[in-house]
């Protein structure tokens, strides 16, 4: 059976990052939302600064699409492994679109207070996505 937290991730990742619906960030992520993530310097706290990424990474690939392998929840975080899988199609953060295909492992794990995400750490496969878009051998 499903935990709340749970729920409230799956629902994180369909419909903010696999659909795009911004609007559902003010309902599910914090005011004080902190971002934890190594590759954005210090993003504003809050939807605000969560926004701009998403926005990003899904024009970057328009068909985005991330696969929630494990989930693990407790009453006041979740550790998920997801996939990214996604055709890169515009500008990512500097790297000119390849048109190539990317499926990429993360780590991430979400703080979660009062049924909202509060903060958020993530590990991506960064080698394994660079060597995917053609950056390095």
């Amino acid at each position: 059976m499903q935990t709340s937290n749970e729920r409230l991730i799956r629902r994180y990742f369909d419909e903010i990052w696999n659909n795009g619906k911004l609007d559902v960030l003010n309902e599910i992520i914090s005011p004080d939302y902190i971002n934890h993530n190594p590759g954005i310097a210090n993003p504003i706290p809050g939807p605000e600064g969560l926004k701009p990424i998403i926005v990003a990474i899904r024009k970057a690939f328009p068909d985005l699409r991330y696969v929630i392998e494990n989930i693990v929840a407790t009453d006041t975080q979740v550790a998920i492994h997801t996939t990214m899988h996604g055709t890169h199609k515009g500008d990512f953060f500097g790297i000119a679109p390849t048109n190539k295909m990317i499926r990429v492992s993360q780590i991430q794990i979400e703080r979660i207070e009062n049924n909202k995400i509060i903060e958020h750490w993530r590990v991506t496969d960064e080698l394994t996505l660079l060597k995917q878009l053609g950056q390095i051998d």
